[in-house]
């Protein structure tokens, strides 16, 4: 995949998880992330996300534990819009 169909791709998918995690997610631990960064693998199966949080470390590990329990919403939202085979 060349880089701009890459970098759109990643773009997109942040803006979709940005937003996902402020309607569909109702764990309050997962909103105290803000979602920095993704890269797709070149055969983009594989999107690794990058978040951030602004309390510190004890927030970040909470948010983690709340993004890891909503992790089968979030890719059930990504697939309905993605429109990708996988």
């Amino acid at each position: 995949m060349n880089t701009y169909r890459k970098d759109r791709a990643n773009t997109f998918i942040q803006r979709e998880l940005t937003l996902a995690l402020g309607r569909l997610v109702k764990d309050p631990r997962a909103t105290l992330l803000t979602i920095t960064a993704v890269e797709l693998t070149p055969d983009k199966r594989v999107a690794r996300v990058y978040v951030a949080a602004n309390g510190g470390e004890s927030e970040l590990r909470e948010g983690l534990a709340g993004l890891r329990s909503a992790q089968g919403l979030l890719r059930h939202h990504l697939s309905q819009v993605l429109h990708w085979r996988f």
